[in-house]
């Protein structure tokens, strides 16, 4: 009897086991599939849906939503035309695609309702891009278009209004401006950045509380 008793009680500890593991697995996986989801919205600039991924108590300067309703406030005030304001989003559509082009989640570990996830994410060294520099390089450009072009401006705002020239130019110079922005960020040397990501549990749901650098030196 006592070695029936016995076998019993190892056999649902074994069972025990076996579905504490199970569910170990099962939220290894859902703060993966949450951390693979941040990540992915962040370069295709998704920015609403991954800040819906954040728990309610993160930083706000994890807060994508407010950096793009920053952008559009000053796209807003400058007035540019749409042109020149598509050519700008463009621009940071690309700045996020090479800063988070590769990713990989090394490891996870879950402490009951907490958990930590280690990422390792390859990219383009986005502190090494600096616009100041660009700035001589730019007007550059921009001096050389006006005079390679000076005889055919000339020509089309005798045809067309003022605004309708502005319009041009805008159009115009935007596309060269952030071209040559754009192809000094795929000149950026590539980086590897170490990121730890903590979660926590709201509601059921695995939320991202913090994410830290792990490269950087405190």
């Amino acid at each position: 009897m006592g070695k029936r008793l016995l076998s019993c009680l190892l056999f649902f500890a074994m069972i025990i086991t076996l579905s504490a593991c199970s569910n170990q697995e099962e939220e290894q996986k859902a703060v993966q599939e949450v951390v693979q989801s941040y990540l992915t919205d962040c370069k295709n600039g998704d920015y609403k849906e991954a800040d819906a991924l954040l728990s309610e108590d993160a930083d706000v300067s994890m807060n994508l939503t407010a950096f793009y309703e920053q952008l559009d406030d000053q796209l807003v005030n400058m007035d540019l035309g749409e042109d020149f304001d598509k050519e700008a989003r463009k621009f940071v559509s690309a700045f996020m695609n090479k800063t988070f082009d590769q990713y990989k989640i090394d490891s996870t570990q879950i402490d009951n309702k907490e958990a930590t996830a280690l990422i390792t994410l390859k990219g383009k060294d986005s502190e090494a891009f600096d616009v100041n520099s660009l700035q001589t390089e730019l007007m550059n450009s921009v001096q050389t278009y006006m005079e390679e072009n000076a005889e055919s401006l000339e020509a089309y705002a005798t045809e067309h209004t003022q605004e309708e020239l502005e319009a041009k130019l805008y159009k115009d110079l935007s596309a060269l401006v952030f071209g040559n922005m754009t192809k000094s960020l795929e000149d950026l040397p590539d980086t590897e950045t170490n990121l730890k990501f903590t979660l926590k549990q709201e509601d059921g749901q695995w939320k991202i509380n913090n994410i830290e650098n792990t490269n950087e030196k405190h």
